[in-house]
């Protein structure tokens, strides 16, 4: 199955958890968060197929001369990586089939699952194979989306900051 688990570039691990630990609230759940910055997850993906480049901005690959001679004659104007759509709707929209998504309270894991029996659709053009090339169609790219869930926690923050001030709490940061 293909997985996409976010996680902070090594670089900024210690930046982020600098900004955090300076609010007294102390998070411990991010779930909200997390709710909120899935959908630029998924539009990003929209994007990527409606590109055929990765996140990073690397073209896909072109079909080979005869598959897709084979494509066009069995799935006439499908575009790479879209034979049925089952893809990149399970990339792309809240709910599809084989769109699997798990929140933990400082985590969570976006996956794609096979979307053909046993082949795995997904993986095999994420990271390519022995006749198959890759095709990088899931992740997310930096610094922009880093920059979209910065703001979505800084935001977070400042609810809590109106909230925990709001109910007399004391001095929330």
């Amino acid at each position: 199955m293909a997985r996409f688990i976010f996680d902070w570039p090594v670089g900024e691990q210690r930046a982020v958890r600098q900004v955090l630990q300076v609010y007294s609230l102390g998070l411990k759940d991010l779930r909200e968060i997390w709710d909120k910055f899935i959908p630029n997850i998924r539009r990003r993906h929209r994007l990527t197929f409606l590109t055929e480049t990765s996140p990073f901005g690397e073209w896909w690959a072109p079909l080979s001369g005869p598959y897709q001679t084979w494509k066009e004659r069995h799935f006439r104007g499908k575009r790479i990586l879209q034979r049925t759509g089952a893809l990149r709707k399970a990339a792309s929209v809240k709910g599809a089939p084989g769109q699997f998504i798990v929140m933990d309270p400082l985590a969570f894991t976006f996956t794609v699952s096979r979307m053909s029996g046993t082949f795995d659709v997904g993986r095999i053009h994420q990271t390519g194979g022995s006749v198959m090339p890759r095709r990088t169609w899931m992740g997310l790219k930096t610094p922009d989306d880093l920059i979209a869930l910065q703001a979505q926690i800084k935001g977070y923050l400042l609810r809590l900051k109106g909230k925990a001030v709001a109910i007399g709490r004391g001095r929330a940061f």
